[in-house]
């Protein structure tokens, strides 16, 4: 009778310690594994999209995963293999993998040995940032010297006519010479707004970002050689050596930070190197060192991308507010530098959901009686099974997740929203300030102008002849009907849209001219590539990981569907509003969208004992030439040569277009 009762009590042990680690296993179930398990699923459903999650977990990332550059993560980093073959599929490769665990060497060794490739692979995307500009200065240069001023339309390039030959050697040389092709077009605008300001109505079109950065290093630099010399260059020669370098810095910061950038987006490391090797050698690189303002844009658009990122993985409160917060100012910044940068607003407004709607959840208890009740056990078959339920259960619960604040009762609905009203005060600051402070000044620059600023256009005006219906500082509170409007809700002037449709023909179909149809050709290789990324995007969500759930999306960020709606108001305002051609260098200077969607489709090509696979391709390939021209993908058929012909032809040729003066702008 005692031993009966002891098997009956064993028993319901069993059943109590079963039931609690049934419990919390449930505690941990998360969305992506409900929705992996739905056999129901039918694709995307606009009604459940705005449903709340079910369960309201999510699995937390790193923002770069742990041991990401090692082999240990992925193949691609396993090193040159002598005397013995590549492996042909990832199945060789995990394995291959798995017998280099058990090498000898403590854990630390082996980690410390790994710890290179990160700084390998910088220094791969440096070098193919800075070989594509040498291509780049080279080509221009060519161009520029051989055609000269022969194929000069009637555009604005006062920023030339301004300038007296003979004056300084150095700018004879360099400037006008070596340099020449990177004077073109809307060149011709920046640069004379930098060393000018706004004196003509037309150049308020021109935002004041790129030249302002160029003005201050001028200012410095010729204060510095007054005061240590005597003696400064002209104003022109600062400027124009000045708008290639502070180009060339902020094109290189840029291709670093979209390495960065990419990783963590695609989790990837492969990927994002090829991301690099694309921008380096993109379509419309010519305008990344061109006297334009692209180079400088993208660079603040893709680290304020690096801080969102960092700070949706992050787990701390406070490292994820301060680092959306950098990002949002940031992103402000890009407005100050061009009018697109307003839309990246919507990056703003996403990556806040995620902060504030998200919270990292709390640890998962122990099962202590399933623990309790396998070392009192003597059943084999019962603790064998245990064990493996319990080891498997300690894995998921190291996992950290973030929970959905508003269907969690551990949250309080009332304090969230507070707090997200006082965000939206912040943030509206952060992400409207500059381009109100930086639009209201250009407007009072060039409305209320002092009479010494008068006397500018008096002195342009001695050196070239200028057309009477130019209208300048001089003349703008009388003739610039803008001047005299009130402010849009009393905070900003508009000014922009009305100069672009004055001077550019800007407005609804303002562009559909029979004359214009090769500018839409022009753009219609770029157009076809945004339209395709877009769908990839949506098919990866919506098919593949089945996230039908715009909270879940907003969390997860390893995905490119919050790419897609800038891409798309873009792509409409090109086909329907400004003018076509400038979508190519627009699109490519925005976001990292198709940066990302031609890596992955070189990715998925280059597979198993590849060219391209292995990090050592990287490394060891020469860096004077372009590294993602594979010939595997070559192969691939018309996609694979129309891809290649696109980027390298208009990298080439759209380059010494440009600097001869072709409509390549």
């Amino acid at each position: 009778m005692p031993r009966h009762t002891h098997t009956v009590k064993r028993g319901e042990n069993r059943a109590v310690a079963e039931e609690e680690i049934t419990e919390l296993e449930l505690q941990m179930v998360t969305y992506e594994e409900k929705a992996l398990e739905n056999n129901e699923y039918t694709g995307f459903k606009f009604p459940q999209i705005l449903h709340f999650p079910v369960p309201n977990k999510v699995v937390e990332m790193e923002a770069i995963d742990e041991n990401a550059f090692s082999s240990k993560k992925s193949a691609f980093f396993m090193k040159r293999r002598i005397g013995r073959p590549e492996p042909e599929d990832e199945e060789e490769e995990r394995q291959d993998e798995s017998s280099d665990d058990s090498e000898s060497g403590t854990e630390e060794e082996k980690r410390d040995q790994q710890d290179w490739h990160f700084w390998e692979c910088f220094y791969f995307a440096f070098r193919q940032l800075l070989f594509s500009r040498t291509w780049i200065l080279l080509l221009q240069f060519a161009a520029a010297n051989y055609f000269g001023d022969r194929l000069r339309t009637d555009g604005f390039n006062l920023a030339d006519r301004i300038i007296e030959p003979g004056k300084s050697v150095l700018g004879d040389l360099v400037v006008r010479r070596a340099l020449l092709g990177l004077r073109r077009w809307d060149a011709q605008q920046f640069l004379f707004v930098a060393d000018n300001h706004y004196i003509f109505e037309h150049s308020l079109a021109f935002f004041p970002g790129y030249p302002e950065v160029i003005n201050i290093f001028r200012i410095g630099i010729h204060e510095y050689m007054k005061g240590s010399l005597g003696w400064s260059f002209p104003p022109w020669v600062i400027t124009g050596i000045l708008s290639v370098a502070v180009n060339l810095f902020f094109f290189h910061a840029a291709g670093l930070a979209l390495f960065m950038a990419v990783t963590m987006m695609t989790r990837n490391v492969k990927q994002a190197l090829l991301a690099v090797s694309i921008f380096a050698y993109n379509p419309a690189s010519i305008f990344f060192t061109s006297a334009y303002s692209e180079s400088l844009f993208f660079a603040l658009t893709i680290t304020g991308f690096n801080f969102m990122l960092y700070a949706v993985r992050a787990t701390s409160y406070s490292q994820r507010v301060i680092g959306t917060l950098s990002g949002t100012v940031i992103f402000g910044l890009s407005a100050v530098v061009r009018s697109n940068g307003l839309l990246n607003v919507i990056f703003v407004v996403w990556y806040w959901a995620a902060i504030l709607l998200w919270e990292p959840e709390k640890p998962v208890p122990d099962c202590h009686l399933m623990i309790e009740s396998l070392a009192g056990s003597k059943n084999d078959r019962y603790r064998r099974e245990g064990q493996a339920r319990l080891r498997a259960f300690e894995r998921k619960r190291k996992q950290t997740r973030k929970v959905f604040r508003w269907t969690d009762p551990r949250f309080s609905r009332c304090s969230l929203i507070f707090i997200t009203l006082v965000f939206i005060v912040i943030v509206s600051i952060a992400s409207f300030g500059p381009y109100v402070f930086m639009s209201n000044s250009a407007a009072e620059e060039f409305c209320e102008a002092t009479p010494r600023q008068k006397e500018l256009v008096a002195t342009v005006k001695k050196q070239i002849r200028m057309s009477p219906k130019i209208i300048t500082i001089a003349d703008a509170w009388e003739k610039a009907a803008w001047c005299r409007k009130p402010k849009l809700f009393g905070i900003v002037r508009q000014y922009y849209g009305e100069i672009q449709a004055k001077y550019w023909n800007v407005g609804l179909f303002g562009y559909w001219r029979i004359k214009k149809i090769p500018c839409f050709l022009m753009m219609l290789p770029a157009a076809i590539l945004t339209v395709l990324a877009i769908i990839s995007a949506w098919v990866h969500v919506f098919e593949t990981k089945r996230w039908n759930n715009i909270w879940v999306l907003l969390i997860r960020s390893d995905h490119l569907l919050h790419l897609a709606p800038q891409a798309i108001i873009m792509l409409c305002t090109a086909v329907f509003v400004i003018n076509a051609e400038v979508f190519t260098r627009l699109i490519f200077s925005s976001s990292p969208l198709l940066y990302i969607f031609i890596a992955q489709y070189i990715d998925k090509l280059t597979q198993g004992n590849t060219m391209g696979n292995r990090l050592w391709h990287y490394t060891s390939s020469p860096g004077i030439l372009p590294f993602f021209v594979f010939r595997r993908v070559w192969e691939e058929g018309w996609k694979g040569k129309a891809l290649y012909i696109y980027i390298l032809g208009y990298f080439i040729f759209g380059t010494m277009a440009h600097a001869a003066w072709l409509p390549f702008t």
